[in-house]
Parts: structure tokens; C-alpha cells; sequence
């Protein structure tokens, strides 16, 4: 198939990529434009002193159970790849815990009182769902915090999910909706229950805790990047344009298609496009459509919001900073510490370490303002008194920013999302992918396979 509809894709994180290298083989041109210096999104790496630290955005796995994408990792990594399994843990009221949390955790490790009234509160909650199913009654819509309740018992709640979500995402719980967990859409109370009790799980694993649980997991030797890297690199091959520091400011339908400004470089460029699939984040993309949308539309973009990610990376020359290969945290300034030689130890040059300290945030807020030597004042109190490195350890640091990396699921988001989507699906020969674009809280895998399919479905259309 040789087919000369030209697609411009908004965006050079794994979903553009992939969507662009599925385009190729089936016979279309693209170009992507690429707001940014690197290519990757919130999946790529960060070379930093002339390629000798490889800074992820959060140390990520790369985790599928479609056969597809495990053999076109296998094609673009061949050796450069270490598979292992998963370990992690929660650090609450001074205890260490495993990850996800085990019903063996809730009994042993938790004070005697926490205990009893974790089983004994959870235990009420499944037993009210149940009488609740088999009486009819209609469940309301719940906020986060109300969901945790009902599906693990109000002391957990309390004790554990009202305060590391609040922690992570700055919000309260009465604002968010359930589906900010990606777990909370994909398990159904049996699976929740089976979870809690034995933290097996039988049949297709869904959730991203589910498929931590049962898949291998995967990381490239230099970076989770190299992932991306290579698959540009087969777009480049497959005559394929990728422009960096490219930033669209404007959509402009005509007739057969679009006109896409550019800013690229400090100059204005504009390209005529058949068809764009945008990755970027949702509001970005309703503001910048002309003719513009209407005040509903607009008011509904501007309801949809993203987290923010931080993540200081500090280099030593200690080793086994954690027992783990990274630890939650409750009542700490970061979210979760990573140590980066328990998913590969060349990513630092031989004899060197580094820990990831993640901090999530709200972009222009005064987190994420904070300079690298203030994040690392702020951070080095709790890993020094914590016994996991202290300054004099240290030799030196780098940070990254994503000022998109998650898509906050406000309570009532649904609404405002859907009424978004709709105008988008309106416009012809537009669509979007990917987490930040589709605002979907979802998984590298799952992206590749979300853009396969939608390289397909263009094919089959046109």
C-alpha cells in the first residue's frame, strides 16, 4: 500500500511514535512535531553530562500481555533489555510494607488496633455492598474517598488511601473521582477482595497493580527512553520527519484537511496535514483549533486538569540505598525514592548510584518552583534521618520536570471529558491519543497498543 495522505502528529512520546511507525508500514507519510528537545514524553530519558546519567520521569517497567507488542520490544531492543521481577513497598506510621498492600500487611504489620479495625471495618463494607446488590439499591456516585470506604472499609481509608491520595495528587479526596486509579476502573469487587486477601490474581490482568503482580517486567539497559529512541529511529528510517522544539500553535480546518502552525525554532512554519492525531494535553489542543470552539467546549477543557511530576536524581557512590527497588511514602515532601541500580546498573558510569526522589506537584505551584538545591534541602532531612544517604554522600544532581504527567480525574470530570471528546470527534480527520491526550491514565504497553489500533483504523478508512 502506498498511500500519499500526509498525518501530522502533535507530540513524540511513545504514543506518536508508535502511531507514526504503525502509519509507515502501512503505506502513509508523517511528520511529527515535537514541542520539546527530546523525544520520549513522560516515557523518555534524559542523558545528562554528555550521556553519562540516564534520567528517566519516574523509573518506569515496561509491562504487556499482548503478544504483539512483546515481539516488537523483542525486534527494537534485541539484547538491550534485563527482565525481573517486581519488588516494592509503602512506607506508613514508621513501617514498611509490602506493595500492593497484602491482607498479611493489614494483620501483622499494622498496630494491634489498626488491625482490628482495618478487618473489622472492611469486612462491614463488603457486607454492606452485598445487601446493598441483593436490596437494589441504587449506589450514588461516590468521590474518591467514599469509594475507598466502601471498598475497603473506612479505618483503611482513614488510616491509608484518604492520606497517600491526598499526599500524591494535593487535593482533597472529596474532589476526585474514583478513576484516578487506574485500578479503580478495571477491578470489579471480587477481584478488590481477592486482591486485599491473597493478592493473587486468575484470568486476563487488567490493572496496571494486577499486571505488576503475574507479568515479567522489563527495562532497557539505558534508560526507559531507549524504547522510544528506537522506535524513532525506525520512523527515520521509514522516511519519516521528526521536528524537535516544534511547538503547534494553531489548527486551522480547510478543505481535505488542516493547516498546522508552527513555531519552530523561534520561526513560524505552517504545514498542510489530510489528517492529525494529537497527543498533547487536551485543553492545549481546544484552545488552539480554529475556527474556535464554543464557550461550552472551552469551559468544559478548562475543567480538566493535570498533575505534575518532579524527579531529583542524586548521585553516590553508596549501594543498596533501599531494600527494594522503590518505596512509597506517606508523610514525606516526595511520593516514592527509586534506587536506579535495582533496575539497571549501567544507567550511572561503574561504581556510581543514583536515587530517584519523585515529587508530585501542581505546575506554578511552590513545589514546582523550587530550584535543585532547594528540592534537595527539602528532601535531605527525611533521607538522612531515614538512614538512606545523607549529604556528605552525595556527589552531585540533576532534575527533570513533566508539568503533564497525569491526568487529574476531578470528581464530576466524566461530564466535562465526554462534552470534549464529542466536539473532537466531530472534526474531520482529527483524533487523539495516548495518556495526556487521550486523558487516560494508562501504561507505556497500553499506549503502543491504543496507537497500533488507530494506525489501523485510519488504514481501513481511507
Amino acid at each position: 500500500m502506498d498511500n500519499k495522505k500526509r498525518i501530522i502528529v502533535l507530540g513524540a512520546g511513545i504514543s506518536g511514535l508508535s502511531v507514526a511507525w504503525r502509519l509507515h508500514e502501512l503505506g502513509f507519510q508523517t511528520i511529527i512535531c515535537e514541542s520539546q528537545g527530546h523525544i520520549g514524553g513522560l516515557a523518555g530519558t534524559i542523558r545528562a553530562d554528555e550521556g553519562k546519567y540516564c534520567l528517566d520521569f519516574g523509573p518506569h517497567f515496561f509491562i504487556t500481555q499482548k503478544q504483539e507488542i512483546v515481539e516488537r520490544i523483542t525486534d527494537l531492543l534485541a539484547d538491550d533489555v534485563v527482565s525481573f521481577e517486581r519488588s516494592a513497598q509503602l512506607h506508613i506510621q514508621g513501617r514498611f510494607l509490602d506493595y500492593p498492600l497484602s491482607a498479611k500487611n493489614v494483620l501483622l504489620n499494622f498496630s494491634p488496633g489498626d488491625s482490628i479495625a482495618s478487618v473489622f471495618t472492611f469486612v462491614w463494607a463488603q457486607l454492606k455492598r452485598i445487601a446493598q446488590k441483593i436490596l437494589g439499591m441504587h449506589e450514588q456516585s461516590p468521590h474518591f474517598g467514599e469509594w475507598a470506604a466502601a471498598n475497603f472499609g473506612s479505618h483503611l481509608a482513614k488510616i491509608f488511601f484518604r492520606p497517600y491520595t491526598e499526599g500524591f495528587w494535593k487535593l482533597a479526596c472529596e474532589r476526585l473521582s474514583p478513576e484516578i486509579l487506574p485500578t479503580s476502573t478495571r477491578l470489579n469487587f471480587m477481584k478488590s477482595l481477592k486482591m486485599m486477601l491473597v493478592r493473587r490474581v486468575s484470568g486476563k490482568a487488567r490493572s496496571l497493580t494486577e499486571r505488576e503482580l503475574v507479568l515479567p517486567l522489563r527495562y532497557p539497559t539505558r534508560g526507559y527512553g531507549l524504547i522510544a529512541e528506537a522506535i524513532a529511529e525506525r520512523v527515520l528510517n521509514q522516511g519519516g520527519i521528526i521536528h524537535l522544539n516544534s511547538r503547534v500553535t494553531q489548527l486551522r480546518s480547510v478543505a481535505g484537511g488542516y493547516v498546522v502552525t508552527v513555531l519552530q525554532n523561534g520561526q513560524v512554519v505552517k504545514m498542510e496535514a489530510d489528517h492529525v492525531i494529537s497527543t498533547i494535553p487536551i485543553p492545549n489542543l481546544v484552545k488552539m483549533i480554529s475556527p474556535g470552539v464554543s464557550s461550552n467546549v472551552q469551559a468544559s477543557a478548562d475543567r480538566l486538569g493535570y498533575l505534575g511530576l518532579i524527579v531529583l536524581y542524586v548521585v553516590t557512590s553508596k549501594r543498596d540505598l533501599l531494600d527494594t527497588s522503590y518505596i512509597y511514602y506517606l508523610g514525606r515532601p516526595y511520593h516514592r525514592l527509586a534506587e536506579m541500580d535495582k533496575f539497571c546498573d549501567t544507567l550511572s558510569p561503574p561504581g556510581e548510584n543514583m536515587l530517584a526522589v519523585e515529587f508530585s506537584c501542581h505546575s506554578g505551584d511552590k513545589l514546582w518552583k523550587m530550584s535543585e538545591q532547594e528540592l534537595l534541602e527539602l528532601s535531605l532531612p527525611h533521607l538522612d534521618q531515614d538512614g538512606i544517604i545523607s549529604g556528605e554522600d552525595i556527589t552531585k544532581s540533576f532534575v527533570v520536570r513533566a508539568a503533564h504527567a497525569y491526568p487529574i480525574r476531578y470528581y464530576g470530570f466524566r461530564e466535562h471529558l465526554d462534552n470534549v471528546l464529542q466536539f473532537i470527534r466531530e472534526q474531520p480527520n482529527l483524533d487523539v491519543l495516548g495518556r495526556t491526550g487521550e486523558y487516560r491514565y494508562i501504561d507505556s504497553d497500553q499506549c503502543m497498543e491504543r496507537a497500533i489500533a488507530l494506525a489501523e483504523r485510519i488504514a481501513k478508512a481511507s
